[in-house]
């Protein structure tokens, strides 16, 4: 793997954007409304300035960023909907606990299959620990196999799930 892992810069931000939607519009198919995305029509600003997450982008020399992720402290204020707030119940097991959230994690289809996802992954698992978090959370489709696959073969534990959705924590 000669790809490198680096923090978002705003320069990134189109290049991210498409790359996730992309990776959005393959999972979802016909169903798919990029309009629910907004949270990342500006990634630095809500995410980097507003919310003091982590973001980074997996890049290489010759094909540029072919991969990104998102480490959010949470709570945080989710002004457009796009992600879920924890369930009552689950955030008052976890009170006392400081959690962030996993998210957008995205590989170009042309380079999956090379652990560039685990290479994210756990660049993001070091900087929760470093960053001081007891645990990350994260969300997930049912349906959506790969990711099921390799936030269990992480060490994602299973907390809930349902029909449509799974949630994992991770414990630093």
């Amino acid at each position: 793997m000669s790809a490198t892992i680096r923090n978002f810069e705003k320069r990134d931000q189109e290049v991210v954007r498409s790359l996730v939607l992309e990776g959005l519009a393959e999972r979802w198919g016909p169903a798919f409304d990029p309009s629910y995305n907004q949270d990342i029509l500006d990634i630095h600003s809500y995410y980097v300035e507003h919310h003091r997450a982590t973001v980074v982008v997996l890049e290489d020399s010759e094909h540029g960023i072919i991969g990104c992720g998102i480490l959010l402290p949470l709570p945080a204020e989710d002004i457009y909907g796009t992600w879920c707030s924890e369930q009552a119940s689950r955030t008052e097991q976890l009170t006392g606990h400081k959690l962030c959230r996993m998210m957008r994690l995205s590989v170009a289809k042309d380079h999956r299959g090379k652990g560039y996802a685990k290479k994210i992954i756990q660049h993001l698992i070091n900087a929760a620990k470093e960053q001081g978090f007891d645990r990350i959370l994260v969300e997930t489709e049912t349906l959506w196999t790969s990711a099921v696959q390799i936030y269990r073969a992480m060490g994602f534990q299973v907390v809930e799930a349902g029909e449509e959705n799974i949630h994992y924590e991770y414990e630093l």
